[in-house]
């Protein structure tokens, strides 16, 4: 991988990170919905758990996931030359297994977040992702036009 992949990448998944965790927070605002608490939600790993964080660290620690995924995407978007459609398609892929951490982490959460038969609030997250996905893949040619 080359440092430029691995730049770019890593900009395509903090940038998406924050398009995604802004959703969730406008969401929350606007509904009272506790979709944000809930992706920012450490509070049942253990050791990390245990610590009171602040915000802008649990949004790091969830910007930190959202950077592996987006260097993980980008090498595989060079590697197999991907095109709109199958890049979309690899987004959604890497995503899709995160949309569902909704149900157990609703499960493990020791704050509050949504109940996890929460119907209304798994929408939110849901679309969040979804547009985590857009995200990456509408950046990819945004970041390849980029000399580095």
């Amino acid at each position: 991988m080359t440092s430029s992949t691995i730049l770019k990448g890593s900009l395509a998944g903090i940038i998406s990170g924050i398009i995604m965790g802004l959703s969730l927070k406008l969401a929350e605002n606007a509904t009272g919905q506790k979709v944000y608490i809930l992706l920012l939600n450490v509070d049942f790993i253990p050791v990390i758990g245990k610590i009171q964080w602040p915000e802008l660290i649990e949004f790091i620690f969830h910007l930190l996931v959202s950077l592996l995924l987006g260097l993980v995407f980008y090498y595989l978007t060079q590697k197999w030359k991907l095109r709109y459609g199958k890049r979309l398609g690899l987004a959604a892929a890497l995503t899709l297994p995160a949309l569902f951490l909704y149900f157990p982490l609703s499960v493990l959460a020791r704050k509050e977040v949504p109940a996890v038969d929460n119907w209304e609030a798994f929408l939110y997250w849901s679309l969040a992702h979804i547009l985590f996905a857009f995200s990456l893949n509408h950046l990819y040619p945004v970041l390849e036009k980029w000399k580095i």
